[in-house]
């Protein structure tokens, strides 16, 4: 499985994405009885993604095993007995994974397909979507597939059940950089907790990672 791409967001974070171009029995074969079984009746393609995501966690936390991870009532993943906080995504191609020593983080990783436009406002703020409004279509894109990322990744860092994308889940401006960071906000009825997302935004795909 090679390695594609891998940075340290901040002195206790670090994320890496690998190109999945190897079969579903390779995966199958390197983590033979450290995945859970429910995942078995799985999509062929679907359980290759997924076994692919965690055999880069497992390769970046070489330490911990990958079959004491439980999940939490929002389906957030955690290792019982390991304070290191984790998150992974895949897609088509690609899976990616970020660790971290200090606190709770998100990562999402999305290919940039006309299809997020069909899908849009039902996670866009109408502030969000006025101010992609003003781009041109294929920057509209691209946006749009950050937008989706940025939020996927926020979620996965709450605990929080009942979150709605459009409403609780918040992005600050543009991007205006292929990789940088943006301010991000997890709104609820007493609070916002502001976030930091580091992105990047690439020919025919993006990356978020989430963390406070």
């Amino acid at each position: 499985m090679p390695l594609f791409y891998q940075q340290n967001i901040n002195a206790t974070s670090k994320m890496a994405i690998w190109a999945i171009v190897e079969p579903l029995a390779f995966f199958e074969s390197k983590l033979q009885g450290r995945v859970e079984a429910s995942k078995n009746s799985m999509h062929p393609v679907k359980r290759t993604q997924h076994l692919a995501a965690r055999l880069l966690l497992q390769e970046m936390l070489p330490e911990v095993h990958i079959n004491s991870i439980e999940y939490a009532a929002n389906g957030k993943p955690y290792f019982v007995n390991a304070s290191i906080h984790f998150s992974v995504s895949h897609c088509n191609g690609f899976a990616a994974c970020v660790i971290s020593e200090e606190g709770p983080v998100g990562i999402d990783i999305e290919l940039i397909q006309d299809r997020i436009k069909k899908v849009a406002p039902k996670f866009l703020h109408h502030s969000e979507l006025e101010k992609i409004n003003t781009l041109n279509e294929e920057a509209q894109l691209k946006e749009m597939s950050f937008v989706w990322a940025a939020k996927e990744a926020m979620y996965k860092m709450n605990e929080k059940l009942g979150l709605d994308f459009s409403q609780h889940l918040r992005v600050e401006g543009l991007t205006n950089n292929t990789n940088a960071i943006m301010s991000g906000s997890i709104l609820s009825e007493a609070s916002a907790l502001d976030v930091q997302i580091h992105y990047e935004l690439r020919e025919n795909f993006v990356w978020a990672v989430s963390l406070i």
